[in-house]
């Protein structure tokens, strides 16, 4: 479904993905793993259009999204939940999910998804008329979540969605990534909690320096202790 093929992408004069290439297919998670600074965030903001790679090739569903801008991404299926969540702070819960589906029907018809939104975080429900500003940490994460699924993707990019969250929050994050998944919608992941990670998807990339240094099966990484300290740390 996404296809990266040998993206090269540049902060400036800065080279910092180098012929990187990876793949997500129809309902696959896949975890999208490396130290802070290894290029992770980069890769997403190419795929999303927010940074234009030099060269290489970026296709989702057989389509070239490589010089697309971020809306036209969007509208070809793919929803980015950034690691700093970029909730509207000024607008309520209520209005943050009322926008995200703008694109589909002009936010016509809300009550289905919205019963299916507070199904999945029931906090949101409770504070649906807060605005983002009121909100914990981790219900801002789960509005930034619920509100990526206002589109309805067909592959979410989800960048560091349960970093700095009290535990229990990180048990809701997890069920819900599960729960999408469920629905046939394709995740890349990427989470500093590489436990959690690899054991909600079925493969695992490792990037180091803006390129791809190890693939494979998520639970072949969860027993490679050697490969994780030297990719990871960890």
């Amino acid at each position: 479904m996404l296809e990266v093929k040998k993206i090269n992408t540049y902060y400036g004069l800065s080279h910092v993905l180098h012929d990187l290439s990876i793949s997500v297919g129809e309902g696959e998670a896949v975890a999208f793993l490396g130290r802070n600074g290894a290029g992770k965030s980069t890769t997403m903001k190419s795929v999303m259009g927010l940074l234009r790679p030099q060269s290489g090739k970026i296709k989702m569903l057989d389509q070239d999204i490589t010089e697309a801008e971020a809306h036209t991404v969007s509208q070809n299926g793919i929803s980015w939940i950034p690691e700093d969540r970029q909730i509207f702070t000024n607008l309520t819960v209520f209005e943050n999910l009322k926008i995200s589906r703008f694109p589909i029907d002009g936010a016509k018809n809300l009550d289905d998804h919205l019963d299916w939104i507070f199904s999945l975080f029931p906090p949101l429900k409770e504070r649906i008329t807060n605005k983002g500003n009121q909100l914990s940490g981790g219900e801002q994460q789960m509005l930034a979540m619920a509100r990526g699924l206002g589109t309805e993707p067909k592959l979410m990019l989800v960048d560091e969605p349960t970093e700095g969250l009290m535990p229990a929050y990180v048990e809701t994050i997890q069920e819900v990534l599960v729960e999408i998944q469920k629905k046939g919608i394709a995740i890349l992941l990427v989470e500093q909690n590489f436990r959690m990670a690899l054991s909600i998807t079925s493969r695992a990339y490792l990037i180091e320096k803006g390129a791809i240094r190890w693939e494979g099966a998520s639970s072949n990484l969860l027993e490679d202790r050697e490969t994780r300290m030297r990719y990871l740390g960890v």
